[in-house]
């Protein structure tokens, strides 16, 4: 008697191997990991039982923090826009981003020459930006996409910002965001800030966060939405116009400002910035 089994052989190995691997024989430091963010994440969640509704101007200084040229814009773009001309803005961007995006020349290569060429387009994005938003881009740290981490002169820089220009609110994405720049850059903060006060705005871009506060951006979606068509290099590998907006409504959802839970909304996580760099210290 011939017996058919209705099961691929791959598939049949695979699903013998899934058991042990739930079990945590396969990689349990990937298990671990998870654990210690979702326990963060629970203790973000008693900071966001009611969220606070922002008010603009929220502040009359703003340091923008940007691990690369355009989170700014993806992550807080709607804030900047609204705080335009009302507020002094500062953007710190940290590394030169020689790994993200294309030319119009064609994709992206591993090529010095290439990779050079698109770092000094994402610096002439972001000058359109901050000329569009009536910001200053006070300081590039440039740090090498491929050379690792901010060291210990990009501390001292960001710290010289913090102490000169004394920011009310600084904007960076949150310690938990899903991109590992993203959470060097909050390292490179926690450091730089010590015995500095300030309010933190962490926004999110590669990962929701447990909103405390959010920003009724209806008025100026279609203007965020600009902002991000002045980074080209960047709209050529990922839809960024399509997330933001997308974001943007959904968080309407979760946040509602207007009637029927429509409109636009950023969404963040608001900490003084001792507790903040608290928690970026626990990561």
């Amino acid at each position: 008697m011939r017996i058919k089994i209705p099961l691929h052989p791959r598939a049949f190995i695979d699903a013998l191997l899934t058991y042990p691997r739930f079990l945590g024989s396969i990689k349990p430091e990937l298990m671990a990991a998870g654990a210690g963010r979702m326990e963060l994440a629970l203790r973000l969640s008693g900071f966001g039982w009611w969220p606070k509704r922002l008010e603009v101007p929220a502040a009359s200084r703003i340091l923008a923090i940007s691990p690369h040229p355009d989170d700014e814009t993806i992550g807080c773009g709607g804030f900047l826009c609204l705080h335009a001309g009302r507020s002094e803005i500062q953007i710190v961007s940290v590394y030169n981003g020689e790994l993200g995006g294309a030319l119009e020349e064609g994709p992206w290569r591993n090529d010095a020459a290439y990779m050079k060429r698109l770092a000094d387009a994402r610096s002439a994005e972001l000058d359109n930006v901050a000329q569009a938003i009536m910001a200053t881009v006070i300081m590039r740290l440039n740090v090498g996409e491929c050379a690792g981490s901010p060291g210990r002169n990009e501390v001292l820089a960001l710290r010289g910002v913090l102490r000169n220009f004394r920011p009310e609110i600084v904007l960076l994405p949150w310690f938990l965001d899903g991109h590992p720049h993203h959470r060097a850059t909050n390292k490179l903060f926690a450091e730089a800030a010590q015995g500095i006060r300030t309010m933190v705005l962490g926004y999110e871009i590669w990962d929701l966060l447990v909103a405390n506060a959010f920003l009724d951006i209806t008025d100026v979606l279609n203007a965020k939405v600009e902002l991000v068509r002045k980074f080209p290099s960047q709209l050529r590998t990922v839809d960024y116009v399509g997330y933001v907006q997308a974001l943007a409504r959904s968080r309407a959802f979760h946040y509602p400002v207007r009637d029927r839970r429509d409109g636009a909304v950023e969404a963040y996580l608001a900490l003084p910035s001792s507790d903040y760099c608290d928690l970026v210290r626990l990561v």
